[in-house]
């Protein structure tokens, strides 16, 4: 069911993205994304990828050793990184020897509650009031009691895990009010798109 459930979100995801003039772009900086994973935690650790333009990656690194090395894994990298984006977009990768910070291995907040954090989120007044007349338009128009009993549930759960996450350092996009942890204003599908 999961897998099921998993696949439709992405062929969403992909329909949506095929259908937008910065799809190309969007996809491109899913490889900033995933670098860190796909490069691995000891490359992770000396590299920094910085940007993506006309399908390059732009990769810093800490040293011209590094540089050297990871230019031996190129073609692997980039056909990680494509396999992962669902697209080849990421045609070459250009390594830079400008040294890379060190930072502080700081364990990363969560993005998802614990089933039970979730159920002690209390939602203030005015999320409660917009929630309770969504859920009435919902019960007006669906005539089938489980499935709105399903809807419903899930609706309660999205509002809670938003309240959660802007409780936790999450921000609303200023465009298009989706949350987003990346201390911008707008969120990077926004930035994408100016």
């Amino acid at each position: 069911m999961a897998r099921r459930m998993r696949g439709s979100v992405n062929e969403a995801l992909e329909g949506v993205l095929s259908g937008l003039e910065a799809a190309v772009r969007i996809r491109e900086s899913l490889a900033l994304a995933y670098w860190e994973r796909v490069a691995g935690p000891q490359a992770a650790a000396a590299s920094r990828a910085e940007s993506v333009r006309d399908g390059v990656l732009f990769v810093t690194t800490r040293s011209s050793t590094w540089s050297h090395e990871l230019s031996f894994h190129k073609t692997q990298l980039i056909a990680e990184l494509n396999r992962r984006i669902g697209r080849p977009v990421i045609k070459d990768i250009q390594f830079r020897a400008r040294g890379v910070e060190e930072t502080p291995d700081l364990p990363e907040p969560p993005d998802h509650p614990t089933p039970e954090e979730l159920d002690l989120v209390r939602l203030p007044r005015e999320e409660q009031a917009a929630l309770r007349k969504d859920l009435e338009a919902l019960f007006e128009t669906i005539p089938d009691a489980s499935l709105r009993q399903m809807i419903a549930g899930q609706m309660i759960r999205s509002a809670r895990l938003r309240r959660w996450r802007l409780e936790h350092g999450w921000q609303e996009c200023a465009r298009c009010t989706a949350l987003h942890k990346t201390g911008e204003d707008l969120c990077p599908v926004c930035r994408l798109c100016r």
